[in-house]
């Protein structure tokens, strides 16, 4: 963009926002945000930013530099000093950079030979009654001579975050917020998100899978609002540089227990009231006819007894079966529904002890999984595991060579653990056409999941098909009985 081109914009900001006065460039308060950036993607929902405080915009010109900068005044005076303290900062860091040496040079220029541009905007969150976060977006943009008619502008793009306690005005560190295990559910939300959903699916590059692992560090840095958290990825980060910059929201409900004094605090599992575990009324008398076309559903996660017993309940009224690939620290919590499953009739295996990311584990970490695992089987129901989900279908060569199990995955994900609703898990199913052959993968830990259940079995039955286990529809469907050490995956189960 010309320099005069930019002159008038920064007038037109001026003008509009009824700039006076003189000193340290020309401050008012605004009412609305200064917009300064096309705004981030949000492919979760819409953000809402909070108006904190008083918005300040300074614009200052000192040519060759230029400033927009967009701010909050909170009238608290520790909070304020540190912001003004960044602001400076950024300031005195681009002026480093970017600034005339030559004095004589300097005074020559004029307000239309400003060339580098420095844009600060904000937004800001009430996290919780003693918490606030302020987000900076900062823009730098460099004017480059190319040749006498030509110029080319080089754009840098960087994310500010600001937690502050508002009682002491001390700033936050984001290590201070996060628990044990909130990396790896970050990663896992943020992998099975990039890779189910539009426009990323398609355009994610690179070895994504390690770039947004738990210990990439990708994570270290996040922001609160009231409804989750917030993450950035910048331009060409993970995806092409069209996307510009990605900002995600990873909600509050899929990080319970795992923030300090934010967001959803998870209740332990042992306090959970367990329903009564029913026996079943009668012996599932099963016969399986290979001509007939079949599917297999399957409920990772659980056993929660709330929502497990009420599938059960389903499978049992219509004389149906499914694969449960449990947990061992439920196991261990709930034996009494494991029991219920396998006595009528379903198939229950293991993933793993406590849903950790397979792919981030060393081979001696695997092992010890494998083994607490396998003890909690033993000691609940008397054997132990010979089939494995890995959790969020993560199975790097290193998890196939040390899990001593047939590794399953699935054909048809429900996504119930997004959507949350019934309706549009049935909507999903019916949308697959075909199901002979394929493995349903659902949650047994969601009542939403348990009540879709309650209506999918029935359904499934009557459009002619059999529920039947992983096992049985690899017997009956496909190749024969599923060996230990080998990943059995959407391909196999076409």
């Amino acid at each position: 963009m010309k320099r005069r081109k930019w002159t008038i914009c920064l007038l037109a900001m001026a003008v509009a926002l009824g700039v006076s006065g003189c000193g340290r460039g020309n401050t008012v308060a605004a009412a609305e945000p200064l917009m300064l950036q096309a705004g981030p993607i949000q492919p979760v929902e819409p953000k809402r930013s909070q108006l904190i405080g008083e918005k300040e915009s300074t614009i200052e010109y000192a040519a060759p530099l230029a400033y927009v900068l967009a701010y909050p005044h909170l009238s608290n005076e520790v909070i304020d000093n540190q912001i003004l303290q960044f602001i400076d900062g950024l300031k005195t860091d681009f002026a480093q950079k970017y600034d005339l040496k030559d004095e004589k040079e300097k005074k020559r220029l004029s307000q239309e030979d400003c060339n580098s541009f420095l844009y600060l905007d904000y937004d800001s969150y009430i996290v919780s009654e003693d918490k606030i976060c302020i987000i900076f977006y900062e823009t730098q943009e460099l004017e480059q001579k190319i040749s006498p008619t030509e110029q080319k502008t080089n754009t840098v793009e960087r994310v500010h975050i600001f937690h502050f306690n508002t009682k002491t005005g001390e700033r936050i560190s984001e290590d201070s917020l996060r628990k044990d295990g909130f990396l790896e559910a970050v990663s896992a939300y943020v992998i099975r998100y990039f890779t189910e959903n539009e426009p990323y699916k398609d355009r994610i590059f690179g070895d994504y899978r390690k770039t947004l692992a738990p210990d990439a560090g990708r994570f270290n840095r996040f922001a609160l609002n009231d409804k989750g958290v917030l993450l950035f990825f910048e331009r060409y980060d993970i995806f092409p540089g069209s996307l510009g910059r990605v900002e995600l929201l990873v909600p509050y409900s899929e990080l319970a227990g795992l923030l300090n004094g934010v967001g959803i605090e998870a209740p332990p599992v042992v306090e959970e009231k367990e329903p009564e575990v029913k026996e079943p009324t009668e012996k599932i008398d099963r016969v399986i006819d290979p001509t007939k076309p079949m599917v297999a559903l399957t409920f990772d996660d659980g056993p929660k007894p709330s929502s497990t017993e009420r599938i059960l309940d389903a499978l049992e009224k219509n004389h149906a079966v499914a694969t449960f690939f449990d947990l061992g620290k439920l196991v261990e919590a709930y034996p009494d529904t494991v029991k219920r499953e396998l006595a009528l009739g379903c198939e229950v295996g293991s993933h793993s002890y406590s849903h950790k990311n397979f792919n981030t584990l060393s081979p001696e970490a695997i092992n010890e999984d494998v083994k607490k695992t396998a003890a909690a089987f033993q000691k609940a129901v008397g054997f132990e595991p010979t089939l494995f989900r890995p959790p969020y279908g993560n199975c790097n060569d290193t998890v196939k060579k040390h899990i001593p199990m047939a590794m399953v995955t699935w054909s048809i994900d429900t996504l119930d653990w997004k959507t949350k609703s019934p309706d549009a898990i049935m909507k999903l199913i019916r949308s697959e056409g075909n199901l002979d052959g394929k493995v349903i993968l659902m949650h047994g830990i969601y009542e939403t999941s348990a009540e879709a259940t309650e209506k999918l079995v029935p359904y499934l039955i009557k459009q002619g098909y059999q529920l039947v286990t992983v096992s049985e529809m690899a017997k009956y469907r496909h190749d024969g009985k599923l060996e230990d050490g080998k990943l059995y995956g959407y391909s196999y189960f076409q």
